[in-house]
């Protein structure tokens, strides 16, 4: 730790970084992870969700919500089919354009995080956590309302909470669409977020996000 006018500036040793928690290991990801992922975040959503991840020129509404600050960000989502990820691996974050214009160009990979908790409310229609204890672990981390809390938790066979830490994003002009992934071999079939990604693909797709994957991923 270094002391300046009135204020501390901590340093992280690259050579001793403690990968039992993501938090400790932030922002550098181990270099023997197995697999990484893929999570859909609708566009209005995610532009609330990862403020610092929009795309150029963007001028969508947004939410304003306490959820748009801080290093932890909370997901639910209600998967159809198994989540291509676990705790521990790093993720890509692909924001789902739904509005006007051609998917492939608009929606893109704008942002990388780790996965540091899931936690399955629902799971084919059998409850695994009450609701009052689904609100009370979502707090303020969502972006949605209670309403919308409840109709996902009435309504949905699956429902999950799948924590997450803000690693980095791409920034306007960086973001990856969906036609590069397809052509460059980062986009299998199915569902994106039940595919699998290998330490070539997630760096492959790092590099082409204008990031200097040395000092993200440390060797």
């Amino acid at each position: 730790m270094r002391h300046g006018l009135g204020e501390s500036v901590y340093l992280k040793s690259r050579s001793n970084i403690d990968y039992s928690d993501a938090y400790k290991a932030f922002p550098f990801i181990d270099s023997n992870f197995s697999e990484a992922g893929y999570l859909v975040v609708n566009d209005y959503y995610h532009d609330t969700l990862f403020p610092y991840s929009e795309l150029k020129n963007n001028k969508d509404q947004k939410v304003i919500l306490d959820v748009s600050n801080g290093l932890s960000k909370t997901y639910i989502g209600s998967p159809t089919s198994s989540l291509g990820f676990k705790e521990g691996d790093p993720i890509f974050v692909y924001r789902k354009h739904t509005g006007v214009g051609q998917a492939g160009y608009k929606s893109c990979v704008t942002t990388f995080c780790m996965v540091s908790n899931i936690i399955w409310i629902k799971k084919q229609g059998n409850v695994y956590l009450p609701y009052d204890e689904f609100i009370k672990r979502v707090g303020n981390k969502s972006v949605y309302s209670v309403e919308e809390l409840q109709s996902i938790f009435n309504n949905e066979k699956n429902v999950v909470i799948i924590e997450l830490i803000y690693y980095g994003f791409f920034g306007g002009g960086n973001n990856i669409n969906w036609v590069w992934l397809k052509n460059n071999d980062c986009w299998g079939e199915g569902y994106p977020t039940a595919q699998r990604l290998t330490r070539a693909q997630f760096d492959k797709i790092l590099k082409e996000g204008n990031i200097d994957v040395s000092n993200v991923i440390i060797n």
